[in-house]
């Protein structure tokens, strides 16, 4: 199998990971605060905070909260921030719906107002506009850093200028980035960071976090068990104990510390500068097919996926011909981003969207190229 479709959960993992998670379940269960059993200071939690940190630029490592994932992060960002009736929220275009639906949600229960700045072309958003859609009563800015669908980057540090400079948190969904694109909570000013670790993290599925600056009073989506302070009968403030309540997913959170140490190891402009090498290899390939719509494009893009169509067929036609006909496997559909589609003109089929792997080979390269070329020629391309 070929596999294409790494935005959505990255396959292969380094091999560390799979050794990490190994070794966890092949030795007794420890956790420094919930048994009585001796170990060293930076367990696995620990150490995973530790390396994330580096990666993000994050100077208290404790700021670094564990969950699910980034739809959990994203929740206890969005939920957790004290909207209610009359509060304004400005979003965009581009967002996957684990920011898209809290929002409505919050809308449709709450009364809260939210408007989403539309993208342009390129799917890229620009700061002047969103600081167009701002109001007096706006409490949150809220934008993905880098398209899960077209891979559009938005400007992180200017946008955050625009939130605080009206009063307004700023919040961002890193699950495409993380892994991807260096990161700076730091030089950015950037408030809350959502981010999964079974993308470009290398972790395993239901394994993600939040970042979250210090001062923000935000509350937590679950209270219980922290292993430490039974005695209190409210959740302890602590950070990162107020977040973390209930057992952890020690094998994610492990699978995390090895997938973000093998980042900081090979180098994440390393891991990036391979990808763009495929995609844009790809990309150039495929010009000499005009049938061939590739969606993906500008000085504004990570390159490390990308959306395309093949005219006269709908995505869905050519994700069965790739897996059916030539074992690759990639993403179509709306993609979980239903908004982006109608400035792409592609609602309400969507795209098909590839994205491979910094362990892609050139032979699967080469082998992904020739499959879209023949799909072309026989389903489209009339030959003579």
């Amino acid at each position: 199998m070929i596999y294409f479709n790494n935005a959505a959960t990255s396959y292969p993992k380094p091999k560390v990971v799979f050794d990490a998670v190994n070794a966890y379940f092949n030795a007794p269960t420890c956790h420094s605060a919930r048994t009585g059993l001796e170990i060293d200071s930076d367990d696995h939690a620990t150490s995973a905070r530790q390396k994330l940190a580096k990666l993000f630029n994050v100077s208290d490592i404790n700021q670094i909260i564990f969950t699910s994932g980034s739809t959990e992060a994203l929740n206890l960002a969005i939920n957790g921030i004290g909207l209610k009736k009359g509060s304004h929220v400005v979003s965009t275009t581009i967002e996957h719906n684990s920011v898209i639906r809290p929002l409505k949600h919050l809308e449709r229960d709450e009364g809260i107002e939210v408007d989403f700045v539309e993208c342009d072309c390129l799917s890229y958003v620009e700061p002047a506009k969103i600081e167009e859609a701002i109001k007096p009563n706006t409490k949150a800015v809220v934008v993905n850093h880098s398209s899960n669908v077209t891979g559009s980057i938005l400007d992180l540090a200017e946008i955050a200028k625009v939130a605080h400079r009206h009063g307004a948190l700023f919040i961002v969904d890193a699950s495409q980035s993380a892994g991807n694109i260096p990161i700076d909570v730091t030089a950015w000013d950037i408030d809350l960071l959502s981010f999964t670790g079974h993308k470009s993290l290398y972790g395993i599925q239901g394994i993600g976090g939040l970042y979250l600056k210090k001062g923000l009073d935000v509350k937590p989506l679950k209270v219980g068990g922290t292993g430490v302070k039974s005695e209190v009968l409210t959740q302890p403030t602590e950070m990162p104990l107020y977040y973390e309540a209930g057992t952890p997913n020690m094998p994610g959170i492990v699978s995390l510390d090895a997938g973000a140490g093998y980042i900081l190891e090979k180098g994440i402009d390393h891991i990036r500068n391979r990808k763009v090498e495929i995609v844009k290899t790809i990309i150039d390939k495929l010009k000499d097919y005009p049938e061939v719509e590739v969606y993906t494009r500008g000085k504004r893009n990570s390159y490390v996926n990308f959306c395309f169509n093949i005219k006269g067929m709908v995505p869905e036609e050519v994700g069965y011909i790739l897996d059916s006909s030539y074992d690759i496997t990639v993403r179509t559909g709306l993609h979980c981003a239903p908004l982006i589609m109608k400035p792409l003109g592609v609602y309400p089929w969507g795209t098909v969207r590839a994205s491979p792997s910094y362990f892609t080979t050139d032979n699967e390269v080469d082998k992904f190229i020739e499959a879209i070329k023949q799909t072309v020629k026989t389903f489209v391309r009339k030959e003579k």
